[in-house]
């Protein structure tokens, strides 16, 4: 029993340890065995000459304090003492090209695989990681400097030099070469000039441990052998030293230098001299070379330097500033040490002429064989006289000499004299052009203009010359014809409309009464010669009088891979007779259907004329007039506008007259151009609606009007009221916009210019523009004693935009305008009237005569300081006989061409931009 119980009581025991060892066991697996060592962090790849390179790198793990090894690292890359075991981590530090050996530049360049190793003894963690070692760049930022100005300095951005004083004027003295009225050289002549000081500011990206020197240098492209192509002699001339290849460089030692020759030494802002900036001689003795030394730390410095304040009328002239050599310390010239060099452009400050009409204009024409005289107006400072010499510019067709001539006052006679002398107390004087007839010739279609300029070539290095206000200061066309061209009754040809074409070609289209009224078009050059006579209808056939209209294009079309000019154009007119030859269009023809004829202009410079392209009849059972007529000058398709009492096919009539918008196509029928026409709409109202014109420039063709009516289904708005519409395919019924007021407005003319369309006409009221809320534009009207013209605009979607008045000062008299052209920027408009439209015309009782009136388009200056914008805004009136001016075209924006009815003759006259009559009627 007792042996049993023993081996019980021992078996327990056993036991009982068992388990003790196995809970101790399982107690040791618990506990964490150390971290492998890790080092955090993620250095700069780029490190740069002479900068401090600096990390903080952390790690963690690991038994104990870690020790940190670095391999195959550079030598001036460094771990700093490790001593201080109260932390993990390291700090790597250097200054590439000093520490390790001050091995400069030997140290860039790219390290790959550098190792930082770290430790606890027995266990170790490794941060690989590369480094590249780059220049610290200079750089400049330079900037525009202008004679006799002081430049405002930016705020410095970094640590910076003592920033200069640049208010201090200097002095530079130099040699000038002085030349005779051909340019040579007939001596020397010394200056002493004021300069004024500037600052170009030089930066280092990062700063630096060391001191940096580095070296400049002024320089130029300026080359005084550098001679124009055309001159054939020798340097040194005026055509070398200021040719065209030097016009636009700055003369170092001249123009800009370092130090002047007379200037005080440079200080700061505390009236310290800058110790940082010395200066060199150059090969010449101007002091334009230096050194500019940044201090440790310094990230911006600055280079001052002198511009030279000269009396030569000058373009805007550049020069280097080049950083040529590192003297001390370490540093790049740029990224990659390539070099620096920043531009200075030089702006002149002579005074400023301008040149002008009395009026104040920049253009007039002047006939062959007159005189008139100009206004030149000099502005800015100024000592003493100052002078400015007159020339023709290259891109004038007249020349000085020879085509005119430029005279000037002295002793109370006008001589010629080109060089205008502005005396120290006179900012104008008045100058004279004159065109000789008796040697002036003219070859050519289109009329000669002066397009006036400075002779800067000749101005160029002479002292006390003006430079000019703009390259082209005053553009005077010269008329050749000086008499209208008078068509009489009685001489068979009466035109109906005008258009202007290529080389100044004046086409006038019309009816021949003595030719059985046939439709034809007469061609004049500018000089009022017949150029040819193009008959539009078929000789031998005999028509009833019609309004024939035209357009005229100049299109640029390719032929044979080539781009070239296609000039063409389209004569419209309506008959009940049959026109043989006439391709006709698949509609119903009735009364008087539209023929459309097309001519294309077979020939070149040296001539030609004017061929038949296609004829188109078209038309519907009723009356079809046409209105107006175009060529699109990209697509080169055909739009007529008319009114018709008809139906056209697919459409619908409103009742009464409705208007018509018509678009042909050429297309080909085998290899011959055929016209087809391509669409056809017809808008109206139930009353009889007037359609006053068309226009192929809008985004679609577009045709306007007046009607007392509904038109289109559009709300009416008064009693007559004017309308537009545009179509270009697209959808069946166009959008009619119905504009106007509660009175009458009665369109008899348009155009559309400037994404606008200008609606002309007359009523009895007095319009303005007035801005609501939401600045909503509203057309206002207020009654007047007689009829005037009105003048209105409005985009294609019907929001008006500008509303005129062109009515007698007395409102006494009738107006009737019935012609519109676009001219300079302005409107121009022409009609009659009963009374004294000008305000200083002698009317003839009972007889109407003709006018003419420039709108001007310029906004009203603001009641402020400003100077006012120039408006050439004047009225013309005819005052013999009885006349009507009909129709105006635009010639260059020179002349105002006019078509004038006068008693039962028609005749051509012409105005001036200012409104001068270029052709006296007597």
């Amino acid at each position: 029993m007792c042996a049993d119980s023993c081996s019980r009581i021992a078996s327990g025991l056993r036991f009982t340890g068992l388990i003790l060892l196995l809970t101790a066991l399982v107690g040791c697996k618990t506990e964490k065995d150390p971290d492998q060592p890790t080092i955090l962090g993620a250095p700069p790849t780029n490190a740069y000459l002479g900068v401090e390179y600096y990390y903080n790198w952390g790690a963690y793990g690991g038994e104990g304090i870690l020790d940190y090894s670095l391999t195959n690292a550079p030598s001036w890359l460094a771990l700093e003492d490790i001593s201080n075991k109260a932390r993990q981590g390291v700090i790597m530090y250097g200054v590439p090209g000093l520490t390790g050996g001050s091995r400069g530049e030997a140290d860039l360049g790219k390290t790959e695989d550098i190792n930082l190793v770290t430790t606890d003894g027995s266990l170790a963690g490794t941060a690989p990681f590369d480094i590249e070692v780059r220049y610290n760049p200079l750089a400049l930022e330079a900037g525009n400097f202008t004679e006799g100005e002081v430049p405002e300095l930016a705020t410095p951005r970094g640590e910076h030099c003592a920033v200069p004083d640049l208010s201090e004027p200097g002095e530079h003295t130099f040699t000038i070469n002085t030349y005779d009225d051909s340019g040579a050289v007939d001596g020397e002549k010394e200056v002493t000039l004021p300069t004024r000081q500037v600052a170009v500011k030089v930066t280092l990206d990062k700063p630096s441990v060391t001191r940096v020197g580095v070296a400049f240098e002024l320089s130029s492209q300026y080359d005084p052998g550098m001679c124009d192509p055309s001159f054939t002699g020798t340097a040194p001339h005026q055509r070398c030293d200021f040719s065209a290849a030097n016009a636009s460089d700055a003369i170092i030692g001249k123009d800009i230098v370092g130090l002047g020759t007379g200037s005080p030494a440079p200080v700061d802002e505390n009236g310290d001299p800058l110790g940082y900036l010395s200066y060199e001689a150059d090969d010449n003795g101007y002091l334009t070379r230096g050194v500019v030394t940044l201090e440790p730390g310094i990230t911006e410095c600055y280079i001052r330097l002198e511009v030279v304040e000269d009396s030569f009328a000058e373009l805007s002239e550049s020069a280097h500033l080049t950083l040529t050599e590192v003297r001390s310390g370490l540093a790049g010239l740029g990224p990659n040490n390539g070099g620096v060099q920043a531009t200075v452009t030089i702006d002149d400050n002579e005074p400023v002429v301008s040149l002008e009409t009395l009026n104040g204009g920049l253009r007039d024409t002047l006939n062959v064989g007159d005189a008139r005289e100009y206004r030149a107006r000099l502005t800015g400072e100024r000592e003493g006289i100052v002078q400015a010499r007159l020339i023709h510019s290259e891109s004038s067709t007249a020349r000085l000499d020879s085509e005119f001539v430029i005279e000037q006052q002295e002793a109370g006679l006008w001589v010629e004299n080109p060089t205008l002398s502005f005396p120290a107390d006179q900012d104008q004087v008045t100058l004279r052009v004159r065109v000789p007839a008796d040697s002036y010739t003219n070859p050519g279609l289109d009329d000669r203009f002066i397009q006036m300029a400075l002779d800067e070539a000749y101005q160029a290095g002479r002292e006390g010359f003006a430079r000019p206000a703009s390259e082209d200061l005053l553009r005077i066309s010269l008329n050749e014809l000086t008499a209208p061209i008078v068509l009489p009754a009685g001489g068979g040809f009466l035109p109906t409309d005008m258009a202007l074409g290529h080389d100044g070609r004046l086409f006038l289209a019309g009816y021949d009464s003595a030719d059985g009224n046939r439709a034809k078009v007469r061609i004049f050059d500018q000089k009022g010669n017949l150029l040819q006579e193009a008959g539009v209808t078929p000789e031998g056939v005999s028509l009833a009088p019609s309004s024939p209209v035209i357009g005229v294009v100049n299109r640029k079309v390719t032929e044979n891979n080539t781009k070239v000019d296609r000039y063409e154009f389209v004569v419209a007119y309506s008959t009940d007779e049959n026109i043989p030859g006439a391709n006709r269009a698949e509609v119903d023809m009735g009364l008087e259907d539209v023929i459309a004829s097309v001519f294309l202009f077979n020939g070149d410079l040296n001539g030609g004329e004017y061929v038949p392209y296609w004829t188109l009849r078209s038309g519907t059972s009723g009356n079809d007039r046409t209105r107006d007529a175009g060529i699109n000058p990209d697509s080169g398709y055909v739009i007529l506008s008319g009114e018709t009492t008809g139906t056209w096919p697919g459409q619908s009539s409103a009742g009464g007259v409705d208007s018509f918008l018509q678009r042909i196509d050429t297309v080909l029928d085998g290899d011959t151009p055929v016209p087809e026409v391509a669409w056809t709409r017809q808008v109206g109202s139930a009353s009889d609606d007037a359609v006053a014109g068309s226009s192929v420039l809008s985004m679609s063709p577009m045709l306007f009007g007046s009607a007392a009516g509904s038109v289109g289904g559009a709300q009416v708005i008064g009693g007559e009221d004017a309308y537009f519409y545009s179509y270009g395919g697209a959808s069946t019924t166009p959008t009619v916009y119905q504009v106007g007021t509660a009175g009458d407005e009665s369109v008899t003319a348009g155009l559309f210019s400037g994404n606008h369309l200008w609606l002309l006409g007359a009523s009895d009221g007095e319009y303005s523009v007035a801005t609501g809320e939401d600045d909503v534009q509203t057309l206002v009207r207020e009654p007047l004693s007689s009829q005037a013209g009105f003048l209105l605009s409005y985009s294609p979607t019907g929001g008006l935009s500008r509303g005129f008045t062109l009515n007698d000062a007395a409102d006494a008299s009738s107006e009737s305008f019935h012609a519109l052209t676009g001219f300079g920027g302005d409107m121009v408009a022409g009609g009659d009237t009963t009374g004294n439209f000008t305000g200083d015309a002698v009317p003839s009782s009972g007889q109407t005569q003709g006018i003419v009136s420039r709108i001007s388009l310029v906004e009203p200056t603001a009641t402020d300081d400003s100077e006012p914008k120039f408006r050439n805004e004047w009225r013309f009136q005819l005052t013999t006989g009885e006349t009507s001016v009909q129709r105006l075209a635009n010639y260059r924006d020179d002349e105002i061409t006019a078509l004038v009815r006068s008693g039962d003759d028609r005749m051509i006259t012409l105005l001036s931009p200012e409104g001068r009559l270029l052709t006296p009627l007597n």
